[in-house]
């Protein structure tokens, strides 16, 4: 059955494609463009170090979530008081990064910038996720999610592996200016959008705050899933280019492995996790994408504890696997979240709450296997991702039913 959108769908559905690209743009600038340029230019692996506290603000964002929840103006409408300024805002930092230039003694500066950008990102993502939750509704919401997942995903190799090739082919002014572009686009789209008219008796309903999101019912379940999948994904991934760089594969071939798991992760686990939620459900997905996660931690777990060569077939087959498992549950669990956030109203810090949840697993995730490898070995370190995967599946199977209903 074909489905139609109206034209103010369709826009939505624009605007928020192009929101969620345009914040996953700094955390690939700063990950991996920055790291890349300034150690080219010879900057000191002590400046480096400090890169990964510009993702900080990702982790931190619950803090001040109710806030943006509960102070907006009627004028511009209650997301788009906060989405045009911190869009504005990550504009301005790229331009002016742009204008500095991305070189070894601009390099306090270009951090100062960057940390401002992931700053607005990050704040502007709580009022994405809230316009998102309350105007996606039925069948829409899962392809918003997959939308929301895979929109990030592309801002991030944008910011990242794009922005470093054009840079090699153009130059680094161009490379920030061509990234700041899909920005403004982002920007045009949010002032051009006209946001429902919100309710009159809303701004008297109780404050938003992060008490009562973890008051209500179900939010346990929500969070610790949330925590699980996160820790249990971001292990295998952590280890397994660890494990490859360890049994002597070339960079190019562990790189060219990294970007078939992206191309999975979109194209397999956000469009058809999100195609699969409306027809089986999102407990359904759930368990099934964990299952991919198991399966590809097992691969791994056994390639580890074996002395022959990793193949290349075995080591493709456990990266899709894995990477479909991410995609696929992280699409279940947001429109899990987003399902669960529209039955309240603070919507914002809702998804915030599950998200900063999910960040905080994914990075302490990735140290937390690097630490036990070190110490135990990879065997023990992917077993643990797989009785994760598997614990993951079997809260998701003793989820009651109504709770993962949209």
């Amino acid at each position: 059955m074909t489905i139609m959108f109206s034209r103010a769908e369709w826009r939505l559905f624009a605007l928020i494609a192009f929101l969620y690209m345009t914040q996953g743009i700094p955390l690939g600038l700063a990950m991996e463009t920055l790291p890349t340029l300034l150690r080219k230019d010879g900057v000191s692996l002590q400046w480096l170090a400090l890169l990964p506290l510009v993702g900080l603000p990702w982790i931190l964002k619950f803090l001040w979530a109710p806030m943006v929840d509960n102070v907006w103006s009627a004028r511009f409408g209650k997301r788009r008081s906060w989405i045009i300024p911190m869009q504005s805002v990550v504009l301005l930092c790229l331009l002016l990064v742009a204008s500095i230039g991305l070189t070894g003694h601009a390099t306090p500066v270009v951090l100062t910038l960057f940390a401002i950008s992931s700053l607005a990102s990050a704040t502007q993502d709580t009022a994405t996720d809230g316009l998102t939750a309350e105007n996606a509704h039925g069948p829409a919401l899962a392809r918003a999610n997959a939308v929301q997942v895979g929109g990030t995903m592309v801002g991030f190799f944008i910011g990242g592996s794009g922005c470093l090739i054009l840079a090699g082919l153009f130059g680094r002014p161009v490379a920030l200016l061509a990234v700041a572009a899909i920005v403004g686009v982002g920007l045009a789209l949010a002032l051009l959008w006209r946001e429902p008219g919100t309710d009159g008796q809303s701004r008297e309903r109780p404050r938003a705050s992060l008490v009562r999101l973890i008051r209500r019912r179900g939010a346990g379940t929500i969070l610790a899933l949330a925590l699980l999948t996160a820790i249990a994904a971001s292990s295998t991934f952590a280890l397994f280019k660890l494990l490859l760089v360890d049994r002597d594969w070339p960079l190019e071939q562990i790189g060219a492995l990294g970007m078939a798991g992206g191309v999975a992760t979109i194209i397999i686990g956000c469009g058809g996790g999100a195609w699969l939620v409306n027809r089986a459900g999102i407990r359904f997905v759930l368990i099934c994408g964990l299952a991919c996660l198991a399966l590809s931690a097992a691969l791994w777990m056994q390639a580890s504890a074996s002395e022959a060569d990793i193949t290349h077939t075995m080591a493709l087959i456990a990266v899709v696997s894995g990477s479909t498992g991410s995609g696929s549950v992280s699409v279940a669990l947001m429109t899990f979240a987003m399902a669960f956030a529209q039955k309240g109203d603070q919507a914002g810090t809702d998804m915030t709450g599950v998200q900063s949840t999910r960040d905080l697993g994914e990075m302490g995730g990735s140290s937390f296997a690097t630490f036990i490898a070190a110490s135990f070995g990879y065997g023990t370190a992917f077993g643990v991702a797989f009785l994760l995967s598997f614990c993951g599946a079997l809260m998701s199977l003793r989820t009651k039913r109504g709770m993962t209903e949209r």
